[in-house]
């Protein structure tokens, strides 16, 4: 194991520990939240694939605007086309590519906007639109791989239960009368459970069904604001096993969003900000802010990340012999880059130890629903 793993790993257990007490600290932060993602609606992925295409066709020498009519007849997302057409005509007038893009914060994010802003006034467009591809395909990699360890599996399963109590009420009826012909002492335990079930659920599921849908509805207006979302996050922050991971993948976020942004020219602060607000994590907003008031009392910027918890204090050497020599934004993509890795590693062993426990616990009960009305037909043979 490399030493640069050894500290990432050191981080995420560090920030992790830390992830509660920072909640607590935005709670109590006197200044205003910062703004708000502006909630693109184009996926990460086909912006990915779009920065790819744009690069590629501005090194084979099309102009920026003929590149962006190239790219609005490709795509056949009516949003991006319709975004992608804006932005070429607001180029040919002139207008910067930034200034452009920010027009439309439906179809491309504060990082996006940023990075090519970025290239076009540094001369390398390229670069940073190639920078961009692989920021969000990583982007994009690790939040699937999250959602299906934690999400699907729980969706899954609640689904694989509603029908398999569905199929209960709706079989037993036909099945019953059958099997009352059949002496009832002969029935296995499962067969008597799968009555009992059978008519619970006729009787209550749609109250279940009713009581479940109103959690739902109240939960969504409980985390709705900033007090709600710092609620969900504390709660996360502690859950076993899962806590640690959502902390984790917040921190490799702010760190991969802030290192692309820094190395692209972006003032740090700037960065932090962009990277906090596209984070989707109040927490990590609210640590945001505590760094800028570290910075104000005169910490340095490593020192501040650590104190907050969104880097482990054995970064802080190579981060401040890296802000000296003016690569901290490399640097700390270097970092993302392991911290990403390993991640990786972590959900993936999640979600295949999660998807065949709930494989297991289904087909479990499917099976034994089906022995409990097959059972005793089985027997009286």
């Amino acid at each position: 194991m490399t030493a640069r793993r050894v500290r990432c790993r050191i981080g995420v257990r560090d920030t992790a520990r830390s992830g509660v007490n920072l909640v607590h600290q935005a709670l109590s932060l006197p200044s205003q939240p910062l703004p708000r993602s502006n909630g693109a609606r184009v996926r990460p992925e086909e912006l990915s694939h779009l920065a790819g295409i744009f690069a590629a066709k501005l090194k084979a020498g099309l102009s920026v605007g003929q590149a962006l009519y190239a790219l609005s007849v490709e795509s056949r997302n009516p949003r991006l086309v319709a975004a992608l057409k804006a932005v070429k005509a607001s180029v040919d007038q002139g207008r910067p590519l930034g200034e452009a893009l920010r027009e439309h914060p439906d179809a491309f994010d504060e990082v996006s906007v940023g990075l090519l802003d970025a290239g076009e006034k540094s001369k390398r467009l390229p670069i940073e639109l190639q920078r961009l591809s692989a920021y969000l395909n990583t982007t994009a990699k690790i939040a699937r791989s999250f959602s299906g360890a934690t999400t699907w599996p729980l969706v899954s399963l609640g689904a694989g239960l509603l029908i398999l109590l569905g199929g209960l009420a709706v079989a037993a009826p036909s099945v019953e009368p059958f099997l009352r012909g059949l002496p009832e002492h002969e029935w296995p335990v499962t067969t008597h459970l799968a009555i009992q079930v059978s008519h619970g659920v006729r009787s209550v599921l749609p109250v279940v069904l009713a009581v479940v849908a109103l959690a739902y509805a109240g939960l969504r207006l409980l985390v709705r604001g900033d007090r709600g979302k710092l609620w969900r996050n504390g709660l996360l922050l502690q859950a076993p096993i899962i806590g640690s991971l959502w902390r984790a993948k917040a921190v490799a976020h702010f760190t991969r969003t802030t290192g692309v942004l820094v190395a692209a020219g972006i003032p740090v602060l700037e960065a932090m900000e962009s990277a906090a607000i596209t984070a989707g994590n109040v927490a990590v907003r609210g640590a945001v802010m505590l760094v800028t008031d570290r910075l104000s009392k005169g910490r340095d910027l490593p020192t501040a990340l650590a104190e907050v918890g969104l880097v482990s204090r054995s970064e802080i050497n190579s981060m401040q012999a890296a802000e000296r020599r003016g690569t901290l934004g490399e640097t700390l993509m270097k970092h993302a880059a392991a911290g990403d890795a390993d991640l990786l590693k972590s959900i993936n062993r999640l979600k295949n130890v999660v998807q065949s426990a709930t494989i297991l616990v289904l087909g479990l009960l499917v099976a034994g629903a089906a022995l409990g009305f097959v059972g005793p037909a089985l027997a009286g043979r």
